[in-house]
């Protein structure tokens, strides 16, 4: 009798089977991940930022026996001698102390009045006279009949504390006063100082540039003074916001008037408010029934993947089983 051991075909092809399987799976995921890192890296790339083009560190000759190295240096050493013409506004170390003295003065104020329409158009004219104006006016009233006005002023600082007496002369009653006034000279100063340095600087460039004569010489000068001017432009801009502040003063009012009581006026439409009711009840069961349609079909998308993981888990259910099966 032949005590050979049998070749089982079919267990042997179904281990095939399962080796193909798990190798499919975990290429699957494998590209899944693939995918999804690709597309957040392309995703982040919209984002970056180029690096600036820095001025090169070491020397191009600018025919005039200097350097961009040199240039670089002789930004905090040179003297102004080569300057153009500095604002007489501009303090130096010296006057420094002599700067006009710059506060922001803000107001706000909210007061109850009988009338707040003719209250808000006084307090308008008020300003008016005093060469202000009304940057922002707003009147509302609600459903009990009690009408409310915003008024944000702008009028100049020696007009300021009359204008604030004239709004409470007015007044019914002084719910909130709150006046402050912030000091800004010492920024003020230093802008100017800033504002000199950077004007002092892009004298320097202006000259460079004007006896520059290679491309790489210009290109290398044209940027710092891009830079320069681009300094001198935001300092210029900050001191105009001040003095407009500091000349200017802000003035915000609130003005209400006391409820009231009114018998509603419009007719009461029973009819008119059950049709809108069941106009909404119809918009809001379409929009379940929408809801319901594409999570049907979003569930639908989702099954290949429900099927390679469901695939994934049976097959390593079988091996875990296969390993832990003990040996007769």
């Amino acid at each position: 009798m032949d005590n050979a051991p049998k070749i089982n075909l079919v267990k042997i092809i179904k281990k095939i089977v399962l080796i193909i399987l798990v190798i499919i799976g975990v290429l699957a995921v494998i590209y899944f991940l693939l995918h999804a890192v690709i597309s957040w890296r392309n995703r982040n790339s919209y984002y970056s930022i180029e690096s600036p083009v820095a001025l090169p560190s070491s020397g191009i000759d600018f025919g005039i026996g200097m350097t961009a190295l040199d240039v670089r240096t002789k930004e905090s050493t040179q003297s102004y001698e080569m300057a153009a013409p500095i604002p007489a506004m501009a303090p130096s170390a010296g006057n420094a102390g002599m700067t006009e003295q710059k506060i922001i003065k803000t107001a706000n104020l909210a007061i109850t009045v009988d009338d707040v329409e003719k209250t808000a158009a006084q307090i308008t004219n008020d300003a008016i006279l005093l060469n202000g104006f009304v940057q922002n006016s707003t009147i509302t009233e609600d459903r009990k009949g009690q009408k409310f006005a915003n008024l944000i002023l702008r009028v100049p600082v020696s007009g300021f504390d009359n204008l604030i007496s004239k709004i409470k002369s007015l007044a019914k009653l002084v719910e909130r006063e709150n006046i402050s006034g912030k000091e800004v000279t010492e920024e003020y100063v230093d802008l100017q100082a800033d504002l000199s340095h950077n004007l002092a600087v892009e004298a320097q460039y202006l000259e460079l540039l004007k006896r520059a004569q290679k491309v790489e010489e210009i290109i290398a000068v044209r940027e710092k003074l891009d830079q320069v001017q681009g300094e001198i432009e935001r300092i210029k801009g900050r001191v105009r916001y001040l003095d407009n502040q500091t000349e200017m003063s802000t003035i915000a009012v609130s003005i209400s008037s006391e409820a009231q009581i009114n018998i509603p006026a419009e007719k009461w439409q029973p009819y008119v408010i059950l049709k809108q009711a069941i106009q909404n009840l119809i918009v809001s069961l379409q929009g379940f029934v929408n809801f319901i349609i594409v999570a049907f079909f979003w569930l639908i998308s989702i099954i290949p993947y429900l099927l390679v993981l469901g695939l994934i888990y049976i097959i390593a259910r079988w091996i875990y089983k296969r390993v832990r099966k003990p040996k007769i």
